[in-house]
């Protein structure tokens, strides 16, 4: 038998990205958070007595991202903002989904060049830490859990 599964993944999903922190290497103490989630696509699981239940999704997800680190000696924080689209995740290839990173570039008026710079390293970051953990948390975290949904 399959099991639908859609509406436990949304709330899943939303749940998890919108509660993680994630600590970027290679800043200052930068933490990367997600404040929009949207997931499109199916999820179930099919569920045969006597085996174990295997995922069946094939999702599409939008993450909306910002990085706060402080700078000024802690005085004042810096953010930068983005999008970590997932353009394609399956149970057909659970260990690499298809991300596509967006940084929103805009530079508050008045922006000095090592502003420019330090949005830069953060926007760096969230390529080189940030998309690996977000592809551990749905490889690992989100279908590890989807499989005990039965």
């Amino acid at each position: 038998r399959e099991v639908n599964r859609n509406e436990w993944c949304r709330t899943f999903l939303q749940d998890m990205f919108k509660s993680a922190e994630v600590n970027l290497d290679k800043t200052e103490g930068a933490t990367l958070t997600f404040f929009r989630v949207e997931t499109t696509g199916d999820c179930a699981l099919a569920v045969k007595p006597g085996g174990q239940p295997r995922p069946m999704f094939e999702l599409r997800i939008e993450l909306d991202w910002k990085v706060e680190q402080l700078v000024d000696n802690g005085k004042s924080i810096a953010e930068a903002k983005g999008q970590i689209q997932v353009t394609e995740f399956s149970s057909e290839d659970i260990e690499s989904p298809q991300m596509k990173l967006i940084c929103d570039n805009q530079l508050p008026p008045g922006a000095t060049p090592a502003f420019r710079t330090l949005m830069d390293k953060l926007n760096a970051a969230v390529k080189d830490s940030g998309l690996p953990e977000v592809s551990r948390m749905l490889a690992q975290d989100f279908v590890g859990t989807l499989k005990t949904q039965t």
